[in-house]
């Protein structure tokens, strides 16, 4: 059965701050019907509070008044306009969200709130200050192996780890990492990566835990991140990593990735955590095992922090980033 909807666009703003607002929001499907919705909002404010803010989105089933899940949404590309009007292009996969429903009207609600993260340089990104997986700057969290989006964690007996979605076991390998041993061409195949050779948000790590507008950074990001920022070996309530600071007007502004360490693959051994760490990237090396990651260790600066090949079945770090370089 082919299922038909009518999305009301429901416009409020959270009560977090005056601006930026929802002023207008455009539904439509994609036709012919593949049960993805191309969403835009409109929002008003500065560039500067736009930047700062993301969307949240609830859907009700019109005539039973029941909660309908978004989570299959994914920003697609910047904020576009000027001065005080804004939009914002979504694409939601509904049909994989709520299933062939026997409704013929879901009732979308569009919201902002602020996102928080740190902008190290002039229109760049900005960085979350803590990892995928932790609460706090010096917390490791969860590690990935490329494109994987579940996250996994030391289990109880610190000697191998779990899944942080169901507690089961997990070995990092390239038996377990479907992404291992593919080009460019056949991730882009088989959806790993869109037109830009980075992973799809179905495939990003950030995506999945935090939600949109979050995501990993791209290799050129690490570079830009890497280019723009001055870095020293430092500790944070006691947990050893490096302090990534801002220049000039940004000088004041700074993240801290700890020294959380990796998984080789070759065993479940979390090695070097305290010394070394390795942050994943979306971006594919050239070579068909690996990705780029982000290397940092308590070596000088030459090696210290810098961009390096990290083989897909290992197990790394996720710094997200939100927005996009202008």
């Amino acid at each position: 059965m082919k299922c038909l909807m009518f999305f009301c666009a429901g416009l409020f703003s959270t009560a977090v701050f005056a601006t930026p607002t929802v002023s207008d929001v455009v539904a439509r499907q994609v036709q012919p019907w593949n049960g993805v919705v191309d969403i835009t909002v409109t929002i008003r404010g500065s560039a500067e509070d736009v930047a700062g803010c993301g969307c949240t989105f609830t859907a009700t089933n019109s005539a039973t008044r029941a909660a309908l899940p978004v989570t299959k949404i994914h920003q697609a590309g910047g904020d576009t306009g000027s001065g005080t009007s804004w939009t914002r292009r979504f694409i939601w996969d509904a049909r994989a969200d709520v299933g062939e429903v026997k409704i013929d009207d879901v009732a979308l609600t569009v919201g902002v709130k602020l996102l928080g993260g740190v902008r190290l340089w002039e229109n760049g990104p900005y960085w979350a200050t803590c990892n995928v997986g932790a609460k706090n700057p010096e917390e490791y969290g969860y590690y990935f192996w490329w494109g994987d989006t579940v996250g996994y964690k030391r289990n109880a007996e610190n000697n191998g780890w779990v899944s942080a979605k169901d507690g089961s076991s997990f070995s990092f390998g390239s038996g377990n990492c479907p992404t291992f041993g593919k080009n460019d061409v056949q991730l882009l195949s088989e959806g790993y990566i869109d037109a830009t050779g980075n992973l799809v948000a179905a495939h990003d790590a950030a995506t999945a835990h935090l939600g949109a507008p979050w995501r990993m950074p791209t290799d050129a990001e690490f570079s830009a991140l890497i280019n723009n920022c001055d870095t020293e070996w430092s500790s944070h309530n006691g947990v050893p990593g490096r302090l990534i600071k801002g220049r000039g007007a940004y000088a004041a502004k700074s993240i801290f990735l700890p020294a959380a360490g990796y998984d080789d693959g070759y065993g479940p051994s979390l090695l070097n955590s305290g010394s070394r760490g390795g942050y994943w990237s979306s971006t594919p090396s050239s070579d068909s095992g690996y990705a780029w990651i982000l290397d940092i260790d308590s070596n000088d600066f030459r090696w210290s922090f810098r961009r390096s090949n990290g083989g897909r079945y290992g197990g790394f770090s996720v710094r997200p980033v939100r927005g996009f370089a202008k």
